[in-house]
């Protein structure tokens, strides 16, 4: 670190960064959004690295994906960009647990994000394989790191100084002492620009930043006061995550916005004062899969799920496209770097086309089939089904996301009423493969979504007509765990004590895990013609062909929730990600990268609608309520 002006600059280095995760965006499209991020005058990128994704296999198992996250440190040197990593353990980032493996909460109790010696080993068995591999890509080794952050916004949860202190010792054994001078890499800590936040993730050695949005100059100054309060002597300025955008959680009246002019002045500003910034995001992408996260700030009645788009309103939609925000934060990026280096923006590349975006238009359902027709091929055979006194949790199935079918016999003479002590997130219920109907919206499908009301009242189906023994199934989905605050245990599945018909446990329980994967989609084999298909109160996979005739009719495009319910999409056997028709997002991005020349296949998973779906559309742009 070198003191330059009202704060200073790394090595006499502004950095001007922009966050772009590599976990969501597929890899062919790195390049194109990296070239964009350097065209705007970026000199950094900032990303974090989930462990779920590069360990998602149990305690102490080898990493998976590695490469990718090598190649997008080796793509953002390529284009010249420097990295700033954070590794966690811990994320946030609107993503699964904060990044945590599902595996971590088998350990009950286990005390995440803290010095719990269960949680400690876990820490140890994996960045002990992680760290070693970013060693020589350090900006010491000739790679382009600069920057590796110590945990994330700890401030914000705890004060555990044995815990940090022994993240900054992992650190510091495979990647150097990190004092920013030739050794290793320079370690920090990103955290609101509050006292107590700084105070809660203070460490000797360790170089504390500050969080913030667009706001006047005068509360930015109070800001960068504040953080250098924490410091033992003038440190430069830096705002780790300055928010272009903001989250947005299903069933939000709109998606979030934020003015591209407001979000310039804000980074005039924070330029003007020769601080370093890294606005999160510059390119969002999306949440593929069920890898999006939730926010929860209560145990039992608050519980909001982030969209399936990532796009977060950056400069860069979530189809990689330039926006007025893009060249608005340009403008003000050119106008300092002409001031700093005359050179600089006449070495930038040109800014590379947004892509083509097509609307293929109406598309037909070919086939479809229930899920209670597929369950012995598309239960994961590592898992199985598994038969026990009560329902146990997603967690103890080994299993990390996606579905699990709970089923048991109930007799009908004992009571009309269900009772559920917790569940996470949301169940639906059959009897005799038949949707339950609720009492009060007669018609409708009994579900329980989190949070909810624990006794339910139900309906029998038409084909419940004599007392007896009949099968109860109920369909669990993982919506989404919690991502950040005081509730991060967050299991999934039926919790606390099982399911009561009146005053009686039921049981025992088959629990079958339904990850959904390409592998086990692909062994769907009772597909009916959809003219022939009757059971569509059940939930159902649909098939549809989208046809191509030629490599130049390839683009981006976007399905339509129009005559949708809620369910998953997969598109050649890749998982794009949850639809639902709660809003405000009406829209999915299927990106040409996924699509290929002749018969594309469709298959949508559909958990809500009780009448077929009958077409698809296909459109040229998204859409969001507004």
């Amino acid at each position: 670190m070198s003191d330059q002006g009202n704060g200073g600059s790394l090595n006499q280095y502004q950095i001007i960064s922009g966050s772009f995760h590599y976990f969501r965006c597929l890899p062919e499209l790195w390049m194109d959004r990296l070239t964009k991020m350097k065209a705007c005058g970026l000199n950094t990128i900032q990303t974090y690295i989930p462990w779920n994704v590069h360990q998602p296999n149990g305690f102490n198992t080898e990493l998976v994906a590695t490469n990718d996250l090598i190649q997008f440190i080796q793509q953002a040197k390529q284009v010249g960009l420097n990295v700033i990593l954070r590794p966690g353990p811990y994320a946030c980032a609107e993503w699964e647990l904060g990044g945590f493996p599902y595996w971590i909460l088998e350990q009950q109790p286990i005390a995440l994000r803290s010095s719990d010696p269960l949680f400690i080993s876990a820490v140890i068995a994996y960045w002990s394989r992680l760290l070693p591999l970013l060693e020589s890509y350090l900006f010491t080794n000739g790679g382009p790191i600069i920057m590796v952050q110590v945990e994330n916004e700890y401030g914000s949860y705890g004060e555990d100084k044995s815990y940090l202190e022994t993240l900054l010792m992992l650190l510091q054994k495979y990647l150097g002492q990190g004092d920013g001078n030739g050794s290793g890499v320079l370690f920090h800590s990103t955290d609101g620009a509050s006292t107590q936040m700084l105070f809660g993730s203070k460490l000797e050695g360790v170089y504390q930043t500050v969080d913030f949005g667009p706001m006047p100059i005068q509360q930015i100054q109070e800001n960068f006061k504040i953080q250098q309060t924490f410091a033992s002597k003038p440190t430069p300025l830096m705002n780790s995550e300055y928010y272009t955008g903001w989250i947005t959680h299903w069933g939000d009246a709109s998606a979030a916005r934020t003015n591209a002019s407001f979000v310039a002045q804000g980074l005039d500003d924070i330029l003007s004062l020769n601080a370093s910034v890294n606005m999160y995001m510059f390119f969002g992408g999306s949440n593929a899969g069920f890898m999006n996260g939730a926010n929860s700030n209560s145990p039992s009645d608050d519980y909001e799920i982030t969209i399936q788009s990532y796009d977060y309103d950056s400069p860069l939609t979530e189809s990689g496209d330039t926006t007025e925000k893009y060249f608005a934060i340009k403008s003000v990026i050119d106008k300092y770097t002409k001031i700093n280096n005359n050179s600089f923006s006449n070495t930038l590349p040109q800014i590379p086309p947004n892509s083509t975006k097509i609307a293929y238009g109406t598309v037909t359902i070919s086939q479809a089939t229930s899920l209670f027709d597929n369950l012995a091929s598309l239960v994961d055979q590592k898992q199985q089904q598994l038969q026990t006194g009560g329902p146990i949790p997603m967690e103890q199935l080994q299993q990390s996301t996606g579905f699990v079918l709970y089923e048991t016999t109930m007799n009908i003479a004992q009571s009309n009423q269900l009772t559920i002590t917790k569940l996470h997130d949301r169940a639906t219920f059959f009897i005799n493969d038949e949707a339950i109907e609720d009492t009060v919206t007669t018609g409708q499908a009994v579900f329980l979504q989190r949070p909810f009301n624990s006794s339910i009242e139900i309906n029998y189906p038409s084909n419940v007509t004599d007392e007896g023994n009949f099968n109860l199934r109920i369909l669990l989905e993982n919506q989404g765990r919690v991502n950040f605050g005081p509730y991060l245990n967050d299991r999934k599945g039926l919790l606390s004590g099982g399911v009561m018909s009146g005053q009686q446990y039921m049981g025992p329980w088959n629990n079958y895990p339904l990850p959904l994967t390409n592998k086990t989609l692909s062994t769907i084999i009772n597909w009916q013609q959809i003219k022939d298909y009757t059971q569509s109160n059940t939930p159902t996979f649909y098939q549809a062909t989208l046809s191509i005739n030629s490599t130049d009719n390839i683009g981006d495009t976007y399905l339509s929730f129009s005559g949708l319910g809620k369910g998953q999409l997969f598109v050649n056997g890749y998982n794009v990600g949850r639809y639902w028709n709660v809003g405000p997002q009406r829209t999915i991005y299927i990106s040409a990268v996924l699509l290929h020349q002749g018969d594309n296949e469709i298959i949508l998973f559909e958990t809500l609608l009780t009448q077929p779906i009958i077409e698809i559309q296909f459109l040229s742009q998204p859409y969001f309520d507004q």
